[in-house]
């Protein structure tokens, strides 16, 4: 029996998936955001630990998160959140070249970078348990359009090995029909590795769906090889049909 050329890939799981802790100013770099961003509807999707819906609603915005790990209670979220913390600085150090530490004020400046992120963000869950809403993709608990801008950050093709074009696409239409504009970062797999291929057949398949795609240059990337970035707009007024989740 010949093996198929492109095997499924095995099931994501949510402990496969970090919680990870990441500061607005990390965002800000990551996703290119602005002064007129950040005046919008955001949603983080997932958002994990991220501090950006703390911040961005304590600067007077609209923000809000979605995780399935938020349906945690709030000590096991907390623990989930500091074990995953250790996680990802342990592997950011056991692969410290292909990191640029200059911009994450070295080893010692990121670990309390994102310690102070997953700090805040658990410290804002509890004063507003309404940021922070438990769902997951490629069904969010959302109206069409209750949004204005989908974050997307180390979910979507940082598990390239768990998660194949059809769950990219279903996830991104789905962001799309809740926000008319969608950025997605990184465009690399957990280890480093660019996946062009990938990029190119869900960018496809994106624009049968009624969606226009756009990669960008990411100024001052961490993950050195992680150097752009995907925008999904609308080519239309009208959300997607929400094939796999009604509003």
């Amino acid at each position: 029996m010949t093996a198929s050329p492109h095997p499924t890939p095995a099931p994501l799981i949510r402990s496969d998936v970090l919680v990870s802790a990441r500061s607005l100013h990390e965002y800000t770099n990551m996703f290119g955001l602005g002064p007129e961003d950040l005046s919008r509807r955001v949603l983080d999707c997932p958002g994990g630990a991220a501090s950006a819906v703390a911040e961005i609603s304590a600067d007077g915005g609209t923000a809000v998160a979605v995780d399935p790990e938020y349906a945690l209670g709030a000590d096991e979220l907390r623990a989930r959140v500091l074990a995953d913390l250790d996680r990802s600085v342990l592997y950011t150090r056991e692969r410290d070249d292909q990191f640029d530490w200059d911009v994450r004020g070295g080893v010692v400046g990121h670990e309390a970078v994102r310690r102070a992120a997953a700090e805040r963000m658990l410290a804002d869950l509890e004063a507003a348990p309404e940021r922070y809403v438990a769902g997951a993709l490629p069904s969010l608990p959302f109206a069409s359009d209750s949004a204005d801008l989908a974050l997307c950050s180390h979910l979507l093709f940082t598990y390239a090995d768990r998660l194949d074009a059809a769950d990219h696409v279903a996830a991104i239409v789905e962001m799309a029909r809740v926000a008319s504009e969608v950025r997605i970062y990184p465009l690399v797999d957990h280890w480093g590795t660019p996946q062009p291929e990938l990029v190119r057949t869900v960018i496809a398949k994106l624009k049968k769906e009624r969606l226009t795609s756009r990669i960008e240059p990411v100024a001052a990337p961490f993950q050195r090889a992680a150097t752009t970035r995907l925008v999904v707009e609308r080519t239309g007024n009208q959300p997607p049909e929400a094939r796999l989740s009604p509003p």
